[in-house]
């Protein structure tokens, strides 16, 4: 009786520590996936008009892997302006590619227009195309101008 109760408790470790051997070994570093982010705009430009600023890029690539557009802005007075300068962009606002206030300009450019601008302010914009998660990929060029009244 003793050696039958023997044998069943050594076939229990046996079973318990063969499940537990699968789980033991080397395991590497976790590798997260690579999200491909559009590339960056090269070519975005301001000009001031009598109702605000309109900016003006192309698209170096499709529009399929582009979900929506982010349009950075900073603002400040004009007389304290630094063009040179790094400036404090914060989101004006991210507009979905279906969006009407994103016009097309031509065979490749995307035209917007800021209507929420003062004239004697100096303004300092980018622009960043995002995939259809949201992922942004890297800003624009910066376009610079004062908006004058005309």
């Amino acid at each position: 009786m003793r050696r039958n109760r023997f044998f069943r408790c050594m076939l229990a470790g046996l079973w318990i520590g063969i499940l537990f051997v699968p789980g033991c070994g080397k395991k590497g570093d976790p590798i997260l996936p690579r999200v491909r982010l559009p590339a960056a705009i090269a070519d975005l430009s301001a000009a001031s008009s009598a109702e605000g600023m309109i900016l003006r890029w192309s698209i170096p690539f499709a529009l399929d892997g582009i979900g929506s557009f982010r349009i950075l802005r900073s603002d400040t007075e004009a007389a304290n302006a630094c063009p040179g300068c790094p400036q404090d962009h914060r989101t004006l606002v991210q507009l979905s590619v279906a969006d009407g206030r994103l016009q097309r300009d031509g065979e490749k450019g995307i035209r917007y227009f800021d209507a929420d601008v003062r004239p004697g302010r100096f303004y300092s914009y980018r622009v960043a195309g995002c995939d259809p998660r949201g992922n942004c990929g890297e800003a624009s060029n910066t376009a610079q101008r004062v908006h004058e009244t005309r």
